[in-house]
């Protein structure tokens, strides 16, 4: 692994490596938080809007189908190139995937080819957001000065809540200018088209990130297959920590359609409740990195967050149940985004310091792509069948405990591997 780079270049690699990221999230998040509109366009479904949600959710979950492949294409792409040659490429394609998503003509126009358009725009995406979190999360960590990797390797996080911000933001603005049927009608359509005003920038300032960077990130050669293991409890491990994440993250952020779907709130309260969940959340960052910099033992973010979040989902999701509206949303919202925070930072540098440096960006990018294209395309639709199903709202709420408990007795374990790492020297 290659030195540290200068202090002057860390701002420009953190920016360079987080601009995909903030465009590939913030694309994702978008078609989130614009389900609802999104299946009145393409999934309508005479069984109700419920199951109208949930096919055009099960859309939302095929762009994770292609995670994997991605991770596994640009991993090795990343080892003989660079992790910079793998990141400009993986930014162009995500520009493919947003423009699609833009342009593409209703059922209404062009009958079935419609949902199969949206079903090639989301598997772009989830190709080149495959390949773009290894090497960007391990360009952050291999960025950072010494003492602070942590808080540099969960910008590739807090960039998610950021996007998760912008995309909902606009989302505010779009439900209380627009008439119900302009924001059903195209009105869904303009965070998508907005989104691709970000390509040239982004794709000028990897560039530059290229120069700032020193050469060696990639090597000419394959590297012996060895190198690219990890101890298999280890790999469990990172895997379980990477699950329970992203079914935490996918459950938060399935606020707004279930707001407007289950709940049948309005799409501006959804999208205000959802608003102030993430900017507060935002606000808790810079809280974030001090914990982790001052508090000796990291068990203590790894653990009480959670375990803090499980207490509470019950009677927030109740909360929200029986008195439908914005306070019961802020609330909900709130206080799942920013516990979440919390851990964050702590969390995410465990998890990097646990595997094997000269393989980081590999086997975390199989890993991670794995881990969120099952889990993380799985847990809206899942989500959204079960209340179907059982004709109960809770089932968020129970879904969110069950993980968030599983969450913390892995990251206990995730932390034990972690220290014996640190103590051998490995770290």
């Amino acid at each position: 692994m290659s030195s540290s780079p200068a202090a002057p270049n860390r701002a420009l690699i953190v920016a360079g490596a987080c601009a995909g990221n903030l465009l590939e999230f913030y694309n994702f998040l978008a078609y989130a938080f614009f389900a609802p509109m999104i299946a009145a366009s393409f999934f309508p479904s005479s069984q109700g809007k419920i199951m109208a949600l949930f096919y055009s959710l099960v859309t939302f979950g095929v762009g994770f189908v292609a995670r994997p492949l991605g991770a596994f294409v640009f991993g090795r792409y990343a080892l003989r190139r660079g992790d910079r040659a793998a990141l400009m490429l993986t930014f162009s394609l995500m520009a493919l995937g947003s423009l699609q998503l833009a342009v593409t003509p209703p059922a209404s126009q062009i009958g079935i080819w419609a949902p199969g358009l949206i079903v090639v725009a989301r598997l772009v995406q989830g190709f080149s957001e495959g390949g773009e979190v290894g090497p960007a999360t391990t360009m952050l960590y291999q960025a950072a000065p010494e003492g602070a990797r942590g808080a540099y390797t969960a910008m590739q996080s807090f960039t998610q809540v950021i996007a998760s911000f912008i995309a909902v933001s606009l989302g505010l603005v779009l439900s209380s200018i627009l008439s119900h049927d302009a924001l059903y009608a195209w009105g869904w359509r303009v965070p998508f088209a907005l989104g691709l005003v970000i390509v040239p920038f982004g794709l000028l300032l990897r560039r530059h990130t290229m120069a700032a960077l020193s050469e060696g990130h990639g090597t000419a050669e394959p590297l012996p297959p060895e190198t690219l293991k990890a101890p298999g409890w280890t790999a469990f491990l990172v895997f379980g920590a990477m699950v329970t994440t992203t079914v935490s993250t996918y459950l938060r952020t399935f606020g707004v359609s279930y707001a407007v779907s289950v709940l049948g709130l309005p799409a501006n309260i959804s999208m205000i409740g959802m608003a102030i969940g993430l900017g507060i959340s935002m606000l808790a960052i810079p809280v974030a990195f001090k914990f982790d910099r001052i508090l000796g033992d990291a068990r203590i973010l790894l653990v009480v967050p959670g375990m803090l979040s499980a207490l509470l989902a019950v009677p927030l999701y109740r909360y929200a149940i029986l008195s439908p509206g914005l306070a019961s949303q802020a609330a909900l919202n709130t206080t799942m985004f920013v516990l979440s925070t919390m851990t964050t930072v702590t969390t995410w540098k465990v998890i990097q310091e646990s595997l094997p440096s000269v393989s980081r960006t590999y086997i975390f990018g199989i890993l991670y792509a794995v881990a969120i294209s099952v889990f993380g395309g799985a847990t809206q639709p899942l989500i959204t069948w079960f209340i179907h199903q059982s004709g109960s709202p809770m089932t968020a709420g129970y879904a969110m405990v069950v993980d968030l408990v599983v969450g913390v007795v892995i990251n206990l374990g995730l932390h034990r591997v972690w220290v014996v790492r640190k103590m051998s020297g490995a770290v």
